[in-house]
């Protein structure tokens, strides 16, 4: 990466001159505006990186100084913000630092070929250069973060960029506009057009601030919905968790596409924190068989569970529908709706077989955990009954199932007999 850098410095290098202060100075402020505005940045919970408003005082400078000036701007700005203010790793800077500078350059070198006009004096705009020029630093610089996300978080690509970019696309591309009038402002008013964009700058990096606060805030309502769901009943705690980790392996290896897997991970965790409402209570405390009258209040959960969730503007259509139907049998005997097939949306599908295998591995007052075999015998002898033959098969012989499970350490912790046969009552509760 670091050859790559230097070939593209290099093929735009042109012999400097003798450029007056006002070049100098120009170049100063901004980088010290690209310092300013990537210091205040917003954490994204997901990838654990930070998106700021830094970006725009960086895309402004391609069309007010020529090729590799930019870069300069871009690289001072990493460099400084990477290692003084966040006090990150030597290689993490040097990263940051280098993807920065490729995005700008390389979005430099698109700008020019495309006709753009490259003046600090005349404003002279025009949208295709500029949309690519901005399509093309998108595109590296989020690639460049995606593929150390990727790496470093062991999931796909595709699901690490549609993570880091879904919920910052629509301020980024608003955001970006205001590059063009830092283009105009510097053009006609130069070091005083500046500090005119300083005050709608913040106010973008607040619009960040507030979608993070947003995000933040809904994690933290789900996380104390499911915990007090589960805190009405001991042998579940962590069952919603563990769902969801199984449910997003399951999916990860049916390799589905990225934007699906964040949803089922969010329906998993929630499936059944409708079981907060006080007519539950006293059925998840029971430790004998529910009688028919329980059942049936037992499967209004699903509904009360989509109705609750889908409070959340965020959460309505797709997980709602998961929630709403993963205790539809693959046959169509299940409920609310009986759904059958390819009609049961793949995300309750998924969630079914996953909530089976940890009610399965799992203590319970009613039986003594499984052997991960056992379970999976039980799930391919309901195979095409209750759940999807092409979802048995592949947990039948999944090893990252097996390493969410650590089954060995857990049968060991709980005294549990992985040969013991389940009771009948194991299937009812599963269903309900």
């Amino acid at each position: 990466s670091l050859a790559a850098l230097s070939l593209l410095i290099l093929s735009g290098w042109e012999a400097p001159g003798p450029f007056p202060s006002k070049f100098w100075n120009a170049l100063a402020a901004f980088a010290i505006l690209g310092i300013v505005c990537d210091s205040f940045s917003s954490r994204l919970p997901f990838a654990k990186v930070s998106t700021s408003v830094g970006f725009i005082p960086l895309i402004a400078s391609v069309p007010l100084f020529r090729h590799p000036w930019p870069m300069l701007v871009a690289g001072v700005t990493a460099l400084v913000v990477e290692s003084l203010v966040r006090h990150k790793p030597a290689v993490r800077v040097w990263f940051n630092t280098a993807q920065y500078m490729l995005a700008t350059g390389l979005g430099a070198l698109v700008y020019v070929s495309l006709g753009g006009v490259v003046s600090s004096d005349v404003f002279d705009f025009a949208l295709i250069p500029f949309a690519a020029l901005v399509f093309t630093f998108f595109i590296v610089n989020q690639g460049s973060v995606a593929l150390a996300v990727s790496i470093s978080s062991d999931v796909s690509l595709g699901e690490a960029w549609d993570r880091i970019g879904k919920d910052t696309i629509a301020t980024d591309a608003l955001s970006s506009t205001l590059a063009i009038l830092l283009v105009f402002l510097y053009a006609k008013l130069q070091l005083l057009g500046i500090a005119i964009l300083i005050f709608p700058l913040f106010l973008v990096r607040q619009l960040y601030q507030m979608n993070q606060q947003l995000q933040e805030e809904l994690e933290e309502k789900l996380e104390l919905m499911v915990k007090a769901m589960e805190a009405r009943d001991p042998y579940t705690s962590g069952h919603s968790r563990r769902v969801s980790e199984y449910a997003l392996a399951i999916a990860r290896e049916l390799r589905l596409p990225a934007r699906d897997l964040d949803g089922i991970k969010r329906a998993a965790l929630l499936h059944d924190v409708g079981k907060i409402y006080e007519e539950f209570a006293p059925l998840l405390r029971k430790e004998g068989k529910l009688t028919a009258e329980e059942m049936m209040t037992m499967r209004t959960h699903v509904t009360r569970s989509a109705q609750l969730v889908a409070t959340a503007t965020r959460l309505r259509g797709d997980v709602e529908a998961m929630i709403r139907h993963h205790h539809e049998n693959f046959d169509g005997s299940g409920y609310p709706e009986g759904l059958a097939g390819e009609d049961i949306p793949m995300g309750a599908r998924i969630i079914m077989v996953a909530d089976t295998i940890d009610a399965m591995t799992t203590d319970r007052p009613y039986r003594r955990a499984m052997s991960l075999a056992r379970a999976v015998e039980e799930l391919e002898k309901y195979a095409g009954r209750q759940f999807d033959p092409d979802l048995v098969k592949l947990v039948a012989k999944s090893g990252s199932i097996r390493r969410l499970l650590g089954l060995d350490r857990r049968i060991h912790e709980s005294g549990a007999d992985p040969s013991r046969p389940a009771r009948p009552a194991w299937a009812q509760r599963i269903a309900h």
